[in-house]
């Protein structure tokens, strides 16, 4: 009972993604499997697209604001949700911190596609909010940008994720054109992919996995393996 108790905050998830009425990206993509492994996931839809924006005739739907965001974190919180509950008598196991605080019941926090500025400025107030509340809360970051040299969203959003994201995040998840776009270094080789998570890491992000690289000379459907480089 003790293991599954202190178990709590671990297997919880606040995912922060888009949601399409067509296809499986962002939360569709990412909530199912998360249930299937065990987790218990609080959704919340960045912005709600017809379909994905990479399509060549655009997209229909709303995107969130960042006081939107803060409202419905505030809403959590005011109703007890962002705080541990466990039994009457159980909370001596891990439920609350060495001040005998209730700690916070979230234990990662995943952020996917974000359409605006004031949105990504009020992910990281939720994320300063989450981790005072849990310090081993862990912030897994999905920078989504864009892909082969086109940018999806506000090409302003890279300052911001360069200054005040990754700073606050434990796990970094790029492709290579959001990796270059954040270190300023163009890959070419392995080398330079390595030089780029340095470049991260040197930002405080503790695990950088490079989904995607494809490198000169080799056609878009050659097998090339995911980099990942761990602090």
């Amino acid at each position: 009972m003790e293991g599954e108790i202190c178990n709590e905050y671990k297997r919880r998830v606040l995912s922060i993604q888009s949601h399409v009425v067509s296809g499986y990206v962002g939360n569709k993509a990412a909530v199912f499997p998360l249930q299937l492994l065990g987790f218990d996931v609080d959704i919340i839809n960045s912005v709600d697209f017809s379909n994905h924006t990479g399509y060549p005739n655009g997209w229909e739907g709303s995107v969130m604001d960042g006081d939107t965001l803060l409202k419905m974190v505030d809403g959590l919180e005011r109703n007890g949700l962002l705080l541990s509950d466990f039994p009457e008598g159980e909370e001596e196991f891990c439920g609350k911190d060495g001040d005998g605080a209730r700690i916070g019941r979230i234990g990662n926090v995943l952020t996917g596609y974000i359409g605006s500025e004031s949105f990504l400025h009020s992910v990281v107030t939720v994320v300063q909010k989450l981790k005072a509340l849990n310090p081993k809360c862990r912030y897994v970051c999905d920078p989504v940008l864009g892909d082969r040299g086109k940018f999806y969203v506000p090409p302003e959003l890279v300052d911001i994720y360069k200054k005040e994201v990754l700073p606050l995040a434990d796990v970094i998840t790029p492709n290579q054109f959001e990796i270059e776009q954040l270190t300023g270094i163009d890959i070419q080789t392995i080398a330079d992919a390595q030089n780029a998570c340095r470049i991260l890491h040197n930002l405080g992000v503790s695990l950088v996995l490079i989904t995607s690289i494809i490198f000169p000379g080799t056609e878009i459907n050659d097998p090339i393996d995911n980099t990942m480089v761990e602090k």
